[in-house]
């Protein structure tokens, strides 16, 4: 009876032993999750503390135009830009340090005006691309991030948007370059500016940008209200012709949204062409000083003395990066366009300056 009572006590205490050991391990474990969902409710908190708002998902297009996402979940940090306003939109947003690939010619004088403008931003660019970089430069650089025109993708790097996506490569495609879309707006140049604020996490730069622009377009149509409307043309000098940039382009928006219009739709124009448009204001497009003093003495040539705009000293060179895919410099073009449209709104700026 002894032996058979032993026994039972032993029994019981192996059961008490267990369920101890088993409240114990249920409340290590419930501490320890404890302490796990703390720390990341607190990383959590840390990261929105610090003003952290990714992912985020970027609505763009594809190199053939087809609408595309990007998402992403931070701040690009190995960034490859194609042609002058796509770099210095990110070094006027204090992103030099991203930068890692461009095809700007650090000997030009974009770069030393660039270096005059953002002396500290400029110097933290990493790596300086030769003008047109090939594919093979661009993966061995390692970028995280592409920004180009369309042409970037087609005719320098020769492989398409989708190439890079399948490589990890996140890439933008500037959506008023070479006629990606049917129409280039004013407001495609606010939203690549809003989307670039979006990317880099400098939205409050990028809005007061878009505010500058949308005010001065707002205010000048006020003050312009009623005017009759002016024909105007932009032309780029290509030997004895002009490509003509018509009402397609950024700049042919920024034209009608001032009051002007369009007469010309042709893709290239003679000098003959040109003299029949005879357009009120004539804008034409140069890419350094050199070009645009030749403008100058190429209008003074008797060949065009019967135009309005050369009677009445309305031909005005306008640089290219200021009429095209025009980004920051969005509100420089506005500016100078209004200027042309409207002399006496150009003389009371200088006044108020």
């Amino acid at each position: 009876m002894k032996i058979h009572l032993h026994f039972f006590i032993e029994e019981i205490m192996k059961k008490i032993l267990l369920i101890a050991g088993s409240v114990f391990l249920l409340f290590l474990g419930g501490y320890y999750y404890h302490v796990q969902v703390g720390n990341s409710l607190y990383d959590m908190q840390k990261g929105r503390a610090a003003g952290s708002h990714y992912p985020v998902t970027i609505r763009n297009s594809d190199s053939a135009g087809n609408p595309a996402e990007q998402v992403f979940t931070e701040k690009p940090r190995r960034v490859v830009t194609h042609e002058l306003n796509t770099f210095e939109t990110l070094i006027c947003l204090g992103q030099g340090d991203t930068v890692i690939g461009t095809s700007i010619n650090t000997g030009g004088t974009a770069w030393k005006r660039m270096e005059k403008m953002y002396p500290e931003e400029i110097k933290k660019v990493k790596i300086i691309n030769r003008y047109h970089p090939d594919a093979e430069t661009v993966v061995a650089a390692n970028p995280d991030l592409i920004i180009g025109w369309k042409s970037t993708f087609a005719s320098v790097l020769k492989k398409p948007t989708a190439w890079w996506n399948e490589r990890g490569v996140r890439t933008y495609v500037v959506s008023t370059s070479n006629h990606l879309h049917d129409k280039g707006r004013i407001e495609d140049e606010c939203r690549y500016l809003d989307d670039m604020g979006q990317i880099f996490d400098v939205r409050e730069k990028t809005d007061r940008m878009i505010r500058e622009i949308h005010d001065e377009l707002s205010r000048t149509q006020k003050l312009v209200k009623g005017r009759a409307s002016q024909a105007v043309m932009v032309v780029e000098p290509e030997g004895k012709a002009f490509y003509n940039y018509d009402n397609g382009w950024v700049v042919g928006d920024m034209v009608e949204q001032l009051g002007g219009y369009m007469p010309a739709g042709e893709r290239r124009i003679g000098y003959e062409d040109l003299i029949s448009y005879n357009p009120d204001v004539l804008f034409v497009v140069y890419f350094n000083e050199e070009q645009c003093l030749q403008i100058i003495e190429l209008f003074r040539c008797a060949e065009f003395s019967s135009l309005k705009s050369v009677k009445n000293q309305r031909v005005y060179p306008i640089p290219f990066d200021h009429m095209y895919t025009p980004a920051i410099k969005t509100i420089d073009g506005l500016r100078m366009i209004r200027d042309g449209l409207y002399p006496d709104l150009a003389k009371k700026e200088g006044e108020k300056e």
